[in-house]
């Protein structure tokens, strides 16, 4: 009885190891599968070139309008002003210097030559300008000159001569005045004068080059019937403004 006991009981427990063998292999296969799989990496990403670097223009201020403050032709802008003054040299020539056209102190007829003891008709200048300018910030500028000026010194001779002018500048370049030129003649010591010329700029000295005409029609009759005319004077100066 034993015996047939501890059989089944063998049968038992080798029935209970059969059915559990295959389903232990098949976890174990599972498993091992899991393990042994190999995870592929993700591939490295691909190196982007580099940019480089924009550099920005710089900032450009924008224009301010001017057209409030430049308006030349209404009301926005008054007149501007501007002095300059600076030394002259020139040159004078002397018409009829030797004719007989005034009277000397004796009564008699004599000529510039001769009462003023001149060599040449030909004279040095030596002066002095201020140059006062409205400007009209357009094309047409006005003009006040004053001249102080000193001629006959190349022949040893003082004779002062004061003269002052009121003209027009023509864009910036051309300019053209008349005026009242006085010297120390008792007989004729005014004249008017007349004068032409430009004042170009080197850097920021002006120097302007002007012509001038000093008409005189103070001629005489001589005891013949003859007309003898006055003493013109003409010539040109040069000179430095700051």
């Amino acid at each position: 009885m034993k015996t047939i006991l501890f059989a089944a009981a063998l049968s038992l427990i080798s029935i209970s190891a059969a059915q559990a063998g295959p389903g232990q292999t098949s976890d174990c296969v599972d498993d091992c599968a899991t393990t042994t799989t190999t995870t592929t990496p993700p591939p490295p990403p691909l190196m982007q070139p580099t940019a480089e670097p924009v550099v920005a223009p710089p900032a450009v201020a924008a224009p301010v309008s001017t057209a409030a403050t430049e308006d030349d032709d209404g009301w926005h802008r008054p007149a501007g002003q501007r002095f300059t003054s600076g030394f002259r040299l020139g040159w004078m020539y002397l018409s009829n210097y030797d004719a007989l056209n005034r009277k000397g102190d004796n009564g008699e007829m004599t000529s510039l030559k001769q009462q003023f003891g001149l060599k040449s008709p030909n004279m040095f200048l030596l002066g002095y300008e201020g140059f006062y300018r409205i400007l009209g910030h357009s094309w047409l500028n006005v003009l006040m000159v004053g001249n102080v000026s000193v001629a006959g010194l190349d022949q040893s001779k003082f004779i002062p001569t004061a003269s002052g002018l009121l003209g027009f500048e023509i864009q910036r370049s051309f300019e053209l005045g008349v005026g009242i030129n006085l010297t120390p003649d008792p007989q004729s010591p005014s004249h008017m004068i007349a004068a032409a010329g430009w004042t170009p700029k080197v850097g920021s000295i002006q120097t302007p080059i002007h012509f001038f005409y000093i008409p005189d029609e103070s001629g005489v009759t001589d005891a013949m019937g003859h007309t003898v005319k006055g003493n013109s004077r003409m010539g040109a100066t040069i000179g430095m403004n700051w």
